[in-house]
Order: structure tokens, then C-alpha cells, then sequence
């Protein structure tokens, strides 16, 4: 191992669209420190209810939750991190706040992140955080903090139903773009309504809906079509 290479830090990117295309401002935030270590969760959901009459309990599957990430991280305003002593450590606090928690002003929604380090690539929102001060001045200003940040993975149903290779006619409708069909057209035909377009062309990946390539494949999962 070489002990002279550069240490590689984790990066948290910032952006305004679940296509992870338009950088949000500020773009990214400088991790000071690397996490000692990070969680994934993984989880699935079962259905379990009992039909009425019936004693037993069978657990059905119902789908793949999107991943969990959670990890520490540490600030400090004496310097020691950085070589830039600040007079205290709430300043640093809210920015980071309002980096991972502020609605953008376009979408009015939270942002999307992602988060780089090493091999490891996580997409997705800001589910929580919790910030504990750890040490502090004689007049009782903190120095120091511990952040506990957590993310949920940005990942549509149709990806996880693939992902646990359960697509089938029953689940997810699979259709060939033929000549001189539109995908209003084709969700019409699906869901007796062109309602779901913009939906249905986002979980496909396409840019634009109005011009299909002939011999696509294209998903139609089951939506609610209340």
C-alpha cells in the first residue's frame, strides 16, 4: 500500500432533479473528515394480513425498499481540520443544515445527493440529522461536532422489481415501440388514460416523450389509476 497517496475524502454533490443533471448551489460540501465507518441498510416489505376465516399467516412479498445510508461526521472550529479557526462552530452548523435540508426555491422540494467516496456511489434524500456537541469552552460554546446524517436511495419501483429480477406480464408490462406510436397513445392504451405520461417516461429514462425510438423496449409498472 502506498502510505504517500493522496487521501481520497468523501463528497456530498448537491442537485435539484432526480436525473442528478442540474447541479444545486452550493454544489457540493467539503467532508473535513472521512467517516470511520457508514451503514447500508437494505430492506423488504411482506404483506401479512390474515384473510378473514383464516388462522394462518403467509408472508407475500410486496417489493425491495430503497437502500438506507447513515454515517458520522465530525466539525471542528479550532482549526485542527483545517488550519482555519473560525470564532464558533454554529455558523458551519446551520450552512450545513440549509445545504442538506432547504427547499430549492424552482422545485420547491428537498434536494437529491449524491455521495462519492472510493467505490462507493449512493444516490439519493436527506431523511435525517441529528447533530450532538461534543466539546466545548469554559463559557460553554461548542467546539466541536458529531453529525449523524442518513439518506434514503432515489430508486423507482420498476428498478428494485428489476434489480430482484421479479418482472413478469403480472407485474410490469413490457411493449416494443412499433412505428407511429406515441407514448400518450401507449399509456392510453395501458392505462385507459395519458394521465401517467410524464410518469411512464421518467421511469424509462427518456428525455423527451414525444419522439420514441422504433424497437425500444419500454416499462408500463402497475400505477394507480384512481
Amino acid at each position: 500500500m502506498d502510505l504517500l497517496s493522496k487521501l481520497e475524502k468523501m463528497k456530498i454533490l448537491a442537485f435539484k432533479d432526480v436525473e442528478y443533471q442540474k447541479p444545486a448551489s452550493p454544489t457540493s460540501w467539503p467532508v473535513l473528515v472521512n467517516p470511520e465507518s457508514y451503514a447500508m441498510e437494505y430492506t423488504i416489505e411482506y404483506n401479512t394480513d390474515t384473510a378473514q376465516g383464516n388462522d394462518g399467516t403467509a408472508a407475500r412479498y410486496t417489493r425491495h425498499n430503497p437502500e438506507e445510508f447513515s454515517c458520522d461526521l465530525w466539525f471542528d472550529n479550532t482549526g485542527i481540520l483545517d488550519g482555519q479557526p473560525r470564532s464558533d462552530i454554529y455558523t458551519e452548523m446551520d450552512d450545513f443544515r440549509k445545504f442538506l435540508l432547504d427547499i430549492e426555491s424552482d422545485t420547491h422540494e428537498p434536494r437529491h445527493f449524491m455521495i462519492v467516496w472510493g467505490k462507493m456511489l449512493f444516490k439519493g434524500r436527506i431523511t435525517g440529522l441529528q447533530i450532538q456537541y461534543k466539546l466545548f469552552k469554559p463559557d460553554g460554546t461548542p467546539i466541536r461536532a458529531m453529525v449523524t446524517v442518513s439518506f434514503k436511495g432515489s430508486f423507482d419501483d420498476v428498478l428494485r422489481l428489476a434489480k430482484a429480477n421479479l418482472l413478469s406480464p403480472d407485474l410490469t408490462h413490457l411493449r416494443v415501440v412499433k412505428a407511429g406510436d406515441t407514448l400518450p397513445n401507449l399509456c392510453a392504451e395501458q392505462y385507459g388514460s395519458v394521465a401517467y405520461t410524464t410518469q411512464v417516461a421518467r421511469i424509462n429514462g427518456l428525455a423527451s416523450f414525444r419522439q420514441l425510438t422504433v424497437g425500444a423496449e419500454l416499462y408500463f409498472p402497475p400505477l394507480k389509476t384512481s
